[in-house]
């Protein structure tokens, strides 16, 4: 009775809950308020919950529960702080529960100790995309997470525990590489791979980069295409939580927008809310801008409309927004072509275009793309004249060999 006659006392002082009575209550519920205070159990307390749980003082009669209930728990049962949590996940004390559960759960395992044990449990080095010691219910573990065969596109999460001395793998989880481009074949695992708390459960926070190094044959521009995904493995089911955000990649930076409808607020689990807010936090992504990136797909679209000796040409029509028409401008080298004024540019993502501006109807066109050759073997898009009729005449050179071509620009035509 000594020990709850402090914790009641504690808990009137601390959080602020008086026993004077408010008005329109009834006398028996005012008397057992006053009683469940003078008493500071938790039978007067569980009595006027049972019995008037709507009642204007039922949060601060809860509050005093649960006060109570918290300080009783030893301050070294994690599982006594996630039975809490369990039974009262609204409660005031929640905060501090996790905090004890998370300080309790965490492992004393070093990063370089635990790529030591991965290694000494068979691991591979190359095959490891990620390590961590991880602490749960009063075990050490150490989780491995295993990259994607060639060809494949599973990962793995395997927990490993000492046995007799020895660290084994004591669980197993095959996981599909969440992506939304399948083209991305490329799995990278980010180095912010952490154990976090929440609602008393154990999880393995970790990040993955899904991206392709593929080079376009005819452009020989690379695929920016890129995905990061954000994860939350739970100890406690063997399950993964995630958000994905993808874009395109420059420099480092990732602009695009989460591909997940999950929002957060009210009806979002911890695992929903969490990640979320790990996204956002995130300083390499960055909201998608559809001008840097304008130029890579008019290009893409040239060579993807434009076949190898194609004789009929496709024009890419170049948006009014486009960065290509600044160069356009800027171009001291323009010549008029019959009805058209014409701009070579140089080195664009690798490639040389030919800009044509149809002057009867104010449009910008890119008309032909040729890659920007790496040596004298290449063939080089090196300058144009125009003739009579709308004509335009590319000259090309390879080595000390020239190619003219004519390319009707009314007609589009080729030869």
């Amino acid at each position: 009775m000594k020990f709850i006659f402090k914790t009641f006392a504690i808990c009137v002082a601390v959080l602020g809950i008086a026993a004077a009575p408010l008005a329109a209550q009834s006398k028996a519920e005012t008397k057992l308020y006053n009683s469940a205070l003078a008493k500071g159990d938790l039978k007067t307390a569980n009595k006027f919950l049972s019995k008037f749980p709507n009642s204007v003082y039922a949060p601060k009669v809860t509050r005093l529960r649960d006060s109570i209930t918290f300080a009783k728990i030893d301050n070294n049962d994690v599982n006594g702080y996630i039975a809490f949590l369990g039974q009262n996940p609204k409660s005031y004390f929640a905060q501090a529960a996790n905090k004890k559960i998370e300080e309790l759960n965490t492992s004393s395992i070093t990063d370089t100790q635990a790529m030591e044990i991965a290694l000494g449990a068979g691991f591979a080095k190359e095959e490891i995309a990620a390590v961590k010691g991880v602490k749960n219910l009063n075990r050490e573990h150490v989780a491995v997470i295993v990259a994607p065969q060639a060809g494949t596109s599973e990962y793995r999460i395997v927990l490993l525990a000492q046995n007799n001395g020895n660290w084994e793998e004591v669980s197993t989880l095959k996981e599909q590489v969440y992506t939304n481009d399948y083209a991305l074949k490329e799995f990278k695992a980010g180095d912010d791979v952490k154990a976090v708390t929440l609602n008393g459960v154990q999880h393995l926070y970790f990040t993955y980069v899904n991206s392709s190094s593929d080079i376009d044959p005819r452009s020989r521009m690379a695929n920016n295409d890129c995905e990061m995904a954000f994860n939350l493995y739970s100890l406690a089911d063997n399950s993964v939580y995630n958000v994905l955000f993808s874009g395109k990649v420059e420099d480092g930076i990732i602009y695009g927008s989460s591909m997940d409808s999950a929002q957060g607020g009210m009806m979002a689990t911890p695992q929903q809310t969490y990640l979320i807010k790990a996204m956002a936090a995130k300083e390499n992504l960055k909201p998608f801008e559809e001008e840097r990136f304008m130029a890579q797909e008019l290009i893409k679209w040239w060579y993807s409309n434009n076949p190898q000796n194609a004789k009929n040409i496709a024009f890419g029509i170049i948006p009014d927004n486009s960065p290509l028409l600044t160069l356009f401008n800027q171009d001291k080298n323009k010549e008029k072509v019959g009805n058209y004024t014409v701009a070579l540019l140089e080195k664009i993502f690798g490639n040389t275009m030919i800009i044509v501006r149809n002057n009867e109807n104010g449009q910008h066109s890119l008309a032909m793309c040729q890659p920007t050759p790496l040596n004298d073997k290449d063939l080089e898009l090196s300058t144009f004249y125009g003739e009579k009729g709308n004509i335009l005449v590319l000259y090309y050179f390879k080595g000390k060999n020239t190619l003219k071509k004519r390319l009707n620009l009314s007609s589009k035509r080729l030869y």
